[in-house]
């Protein structure tokens, strides 16, 4: 029972990973082959073959690092909207 589990796990990763090369959105691209390739280290990891959790952890780690870097630069262009929408109405004010 325990082997069909963790063949499920591969198979739902692989199907991700397959899946986002059809997503266009690099954001959605990148969540879904970091979630694809958890599944996937996670199945290599029971199976024990190193190559497949080298692999898997660092394209999860690649994917993981940019996602952060769009997730920093969204909130610095949030931050950014703020300001200038509040700017006026310090100039209007003055």
């Amino acid at each position: 029972m325990e082997n069909i589990m963790f063949d499920i796990i591969s198979w739902v990763g692989l199907t991700i990973c397959i899946g986002a090369f059809f997503i266009k959105d690099v954001f959605w691209l990148r969540l879904a082959t970091l979630i694809g390739c958890s599944l996937l280290f996670v199945y290599y990891s029971h199976i024990a073959i190193p190559q497949g959790v080298i692999s898997n952890l660092l394209v999860l780690l690649i994917n993981a690092y940019y996602l952060l870097r769009f997730a920093k630069a969204r909130k610095t262009e949030k931050a950014a909207q703020q300001n200038s929408a509040s700017t006026p109405l310090a100039t209007q004010a003055e």
